[in-house]
């Protein structure tokens, strides 16, 4: 992470925001489909629409904050990046428990 803080550049910048946009295509995308078909018809649009706001409220509404107290702690003006890492890990091992619960 500190090869982009110490010396930025727009290659550097634009390497980084594809991988992320990579990452974030190859979890989002299949998420939405996931998530509604694992809801009962019955309440398939209440139940997307409430777990899509709850993870975006806690992920994405605490994370300016979070984010200016990790770099408060830790001087490292990248450790943001730390914090959607670990959002992501913990989608993905929500994904794999429910997939196996699921028995698929």
């Amino acid at each position: 992470m500190l090869w982009l803080v110490d010396s930025p550049s727009f290659a550097r910048l634009l390497t980084v925001e594809l991988w992320l946009s990579f990452v974030y295509g190859s979890y989002n995308g299949a998420m939405v489909v996931f998530l509604t078909e694992i809801m009962p018809v019955d309440v398939r649009t209440a139940g997307f629409s409430l777990a899509y706001s709850l993870a975006t409220a806690i992920f994405g509404g605490f994370t300016p904050a979070i984010s200016t107290y990790l770099i408060q702690v830790t001087g490292n003006r990248a450790v943001p990046g730390l914090w959607l890492s670990f959002a992501a890990v913990l989608r993905s091992g929500c994904v794999a428990h429910r997939a196996s619960a699921a028995g698929g």
